[in-house]
């Protein structure tokens, strides 16, 4: 039996477990996860088409299960991986992989979760072309630098904070962080740094708890 399925197999047993009260047996976000890697991985154990639609179709389902759940909704990492399986299993360069990828990439600007990796996952998968006219073409700009809108970031859990910019008249504007260009580069985001420094501190703070150095 395939990997695919089986790592399926014991989601699905998970959640019906769950579904029947046994709290122990809830599915977490990484749960989903450990079974589009195992599509993903199909490659390695078949050539068979046929197969990789199977796994590829297995994978982009298994998001949508999570998007219908409140405690497993997908994350950004949740669209890398579906990117990277999509890259994987469908032939590079062919006219069906570049409309998966860049469908599954809409989802996820519709879901404000474009990171970085995932910004730099699609562009570095598809063809210029595509890249431009799913990216740059309507980007806006901010201090005379292209990046991504804001609501395709809206939802990768800084904690926002609003300051003052300057447009191409000279009329200030409000923008909110974190700002990506559509090069994949955070431009001065307060709200980034401010994430980054948080989580420093949340694991010093583990050390500590943990009986480890300060």
């Amino acid at each position: 039996e395939d990997k695919y399925i089986r790592a399926n197999d014991v989601l699905q047993r998970m959640i019906a477990q769950h579904a029947e009260g046994n709290e122990e047996a809830r599915p977490d976000v990484c749960s989903f996860h450990a079974v589009i890697r195992a599509c993903s991985r199909t490659v390695e154990a078949t050539s068979s088409p046929e197969k990789h639609r199977e796994a590829l179709l297995l994978a982009i389902s298994t998001v949508q299960h999570m998007k219908k759940s409140e405690s497993t909704r997908p994350n950004a990492k949740s669209y890398l991986l579906l990117l990277q399986c999509c890259a994987n299993l469908l032939p590079s360069g062919s006219v069906e992989c570049e409309k998966a990828l860049s469908s599954i990439f809409r989802s996820c600007r519709k879901d404000g979760l474009v990171n970085r990796q995932v910004l730099k996952q699609f562009q570095s998968t598809v063809s210029t072309e595509a890249y431009h006219r799913e990216v740059v073409r309507d980007a806006p700009t901010f201090d005379g630098i292209k990046s991504l809108p804001e609501t395709w970031t809206r939802s990768l859990g800084y904690r926002p904070r609003t300051h003052s910019g300057t447009d191409g008249d000279g009329m200030v504007t409000e923008k909110r962080n974190p700002i990506i260009s559509v090069g994949g580069e955070v431009i001065g985001s307060t709200a980034y740094n401010d994430h980054r420094m948080r989580r420093r501190w949340e694991k010093k703070n583990q050390k500590v708890l943990q009986g480890g150095r300060s």
